[in-house]
């Protein structure tokens, strides 16, 4: 009977860790991993591929972390139906590589190059799940977790070149002893070919998969070893920056796994220096997979404050499949 129990609770948080709790292309691993990283990004359909200002974020080119002015601290919070949270919190700086008549960057000849780290972490999870037995009287609440932390490193050896390398590391659980880690690697470059035009390409989750152990479970007779890929994600995304950077526009193009391609589009625009708006949608099918696309709007206000430059980004998200809208609120202090 506990077998049979455990066995309907297993499957019940499988099914709950895929595709309705967080869309994703394929029903792969590691969805919560593709939703976007902060309101700024989200606001704008996540196409960030080849912005290299604002509020930057390696989640989405490892190439961008030396284009970040200052040091930068990051937090978000979503507001998501169904009980899932999703937060997220990291810290960006740029790094100076100098050395006398390098004559390299425009800004300061001096300089070699500009390097970039940044470290983050994303929580997701599900919580208040109710669990019931193979005759279906209720158990226990049960709920369910996934953890990626990151580190990136890039470089920025030119006016025109920046590259980047993004090692993750996951954990994750879905029941009692139920849980796994694994390892992942992403790569980025951005080429600009001048001020207000840049292209970013960006090749995700090279080696990464979850690999689920539920011998601890039921032991060594019934248990067993389940692989769990996550999609490899090719991306190439470009930008167009406006003048004085009063705006832009954005779009990228990905390939999940070889057979499913999608678009995103997104635009920016500053109506005063201390607020924006933004609005953009993702998930556009190219291949006709019958995907919902994912519509979005933001916003943002700063305040510089002696030599602190606090931001709040909020964003509303469309969801074509959650019962509700998804709220995003974000905060970065930069100093």
């Amino acid at each position: 009977m506990k077998t049979m129990r455990n066995t309907l609770i297993l499957a019940a948080l499988l099914l709950l860790t895929t595709t309705p709790i967080f869309a994703q292309p394929g029903g792969t691993a590691g969805a919560f991993t593709r939703m976007g990283f902060g309101a700024r990004g989200q606001g704008m359909g996540n196409a960030l591929t080849a912005i290299p200002e604002g509020t930057i974020s390696p989640y989405y080119n490892p190439a961008l972390s030396p284009f970040q002015t200052g040091h930068v601290l990051h937090g978000s919070y979503s507001f998501l139906s169904l009980d899932r949270v999703l937060n997220q919190i990291s810290y960006t700086q740029r790094l100076s590589i100098k050395r006398p008549n390098a004559n390299k960057f425009k800004e300061d000849p001096d300089v070699q190059s500009y390097a970039g780290i940044s470290a983050g972490w994303i929580n997701a999870g599900d919580g208040n799940i109710q669990g019931y037995d193979s005759d279906g009287f209720k158990t226990e609440e049960l709920s369910v977790f996934e953890n990626q932390f990151y580190f990136n490193i890039a470089n920025r050896f030119s006016e025109k070149l920046s590259i980047g390398l993004t090692f993750k590391f996951y954990h994750s659980g879905l029941y009692e002893d139920v849980t796994t880690s694994g390892f992942g690697a992403d790569i980025g470059l951005l080429w600009s070919f001048s001020e207000q035009v840049h292209l970013g390409i960006v090749v995700q989750e090279l080696v990464t998969e979850y690999e689920w152990d539920t011998s601890e479970l039921y032991g060594p007779e019934f248990g067993n070893t389940t692989s769990d890929p996550f999609a490899r994600i090719v991306r190439l995304g470009g930008s167009y920056i406006l003048p004085d950077s009063r705006g832009l526009i954005a779009a990228d193009f990905e390939m999940y796994d070889g057979d499913t391609f999608l678009a995103r589009v997104g635009a920016e625009y500053k109506i005063v220096e201390q607020f924006a708006l933004r609005a953009g949608v993702e998930r556009l099918d190219l291949s006709d997979n019958n995907i919902d696309a994912r519509p979005s709007f933001g916003l943002s206000v700063t305040q510089p404050w002696a030599q602190f430059v606090p931001t709040i980004h909020y964003a509303f998200i469309i969801e074509p499949v959650a019962p509700s809208s998804t709220h995003v609120l974000s905060f970065a202090l930069s100093f």
